[in-house]
């Protein structure tokens, strides 16, 4: 599976589920794919964006 093909099924998935998909979104799963950042880290800079408290 191709990494385009991932991101469109991880976008298909979220959007099943009624979950925001935004181009900030779609760009850091595109990162996290190509090995260029951490899933780690993505996570991170989503809950700074949508305000997650960090335990």
């Amino acid at each position: 599976m191709t990494n385009d093909q991932k991101l469109s099924s991880i976008e298909a998935s979220f959007k099943m589920e009624n979950l925001p998909f935004d181009s900030a979104c779609y760009k850091r799963v595109e990162k996290v794919l190509c090995n260029k950042i951490t899933v780690a880290d993505a996570i991170s800079e989503l809950n700074k964006k949508y305000g997650v408290p960090q335990k």
